[in-house]
């Protein structure tokens, strides 16, 4: 009969130890991931540390809930962020429409979700004035006061197509100066208090301001507006497992369901999540292109 020496056994034992940690370490390897990058500068209403510290938190826990293993990375560096989409080790991209359109390769995304604030997935960028300041059009604005929600590229951008579209210049030569708030509510106060002449404010925050103290609606006024624009955009990445994206956008529309949902929903200040196309990028795109054709006819 044969007999194995305490040594040989103690091999044996350690050999089928191994050999299960890298099956188990294959199968985890082989289970898809949900790894979503959002990019900080997208979202000035929302405190850093709740992007770098809750969200991380929340969005794991929620994947705990629904059998999903989900991982979040916080990108400042946009260049980093699209590298490592498009090296995939993050396959789901989360920020501001006009840093998708300008910065992704629109090729490499697919659907996604999006934000829906107030029963609308989309918001309209206001410019809004001081009734008492007699700046009731934009053409009236040189010289003034402005100030602008910090990371928000699509108030730039805007701005910068009414500038080139009344006054042929951009707009560091109109305003006598330019002041970046971290926030819609300070912006709108800073406006009321008559500390600046000319803001850019979404509409939802306008709304909410308005509605807690009805006075800013009577002191001020919107003298131009852009329509349509999502506040924040979602996409996979075009090579993910189909199968993977339906049991994760399906689980996403349910947000709502779940107590840790409703955290992650609230940081958005979200009514509900719905499901994003690349069409959601349309309105961006246009402005990108008439900011573009505007340039060239000011040139003529």
């Amino acid at each position: 009969m044969l007999t194995l020496s305490r040594g040989t056994f103690l091999i044996i034992i350690l050999f089928v130890f191994k050999q299960s940690s890298c099956l188990a370490v294959e199968n985890t390897m082989k289970q898809p991931t949900l790894r979503t990058g959002f990019y900080l500068l997208s979202f000035p209403d929302i405190a850093a540390v709740d992007m770098e510290v809750a969200l991380r938190f929340w969005t794991e826990e929620v994947g705990k809930e629904v059998g999903i293993v989900a991982n979040v990375y916080i990108y400042k560096d946009l260049q980093k962020m699209r590298d490592d989409f498009d090296q995939k080790k993050i396959n789901f991209i989360v920020a501001s429409p006009l840093i998708i359109a300008k910065n992704f390769d629109l090729n490499k995304l697919t659907d996604g979700y999006k934000v829906v604030l107030y029963g609308n997935s989309a918001d309209n960028l206001l410019v809004v004035s001081h009734k008492q300041s007699q700046l009731d059009d934009f053409t009236k604005v040189k010289n003034q006061r402005l100030s602008l929600l910090s990371n928000e590229p699509i108030s730039k951008l805007y701005l910068e197509l009414l500038t080139q579209k009344y006054f042929a210049e951009n707009s560091r030569k109109i305003f006598k100066n330019t002041e970046y708030i971290r926030n819609s509510n300070r912006l709108i106060y800073q406006l009321f208090f008559k500390k600046t002449d000319i803001i850019l404010v979404y509409q939802a925050a306008y709304n909410i301001a308005v509605e807690l103290n009805p006075q800013i609606g009577q002191q001020t006024q919107v003298i131009a507006s852009l329509a349509g624009i999502p506040r924040g955009l979602g996409f996979f990445h075009h090579q993910e497992d189909p199968a993977f994206r339906e049991k994760v956008l399906t689980e996403v529309e349910k947000l709502g369901n779940h107590a840790r949902g409703q955290q992650l929903m609230a940081l958005f200040s979200a009514d509900e999540i719905k499901r994003s196309t690349l069409a959601d990028l349309n309105t961006t795109r246009k402005l990108m292109r008439d900011y573009e054709q505007q340039l060239k006819l000011n040139k003529k």
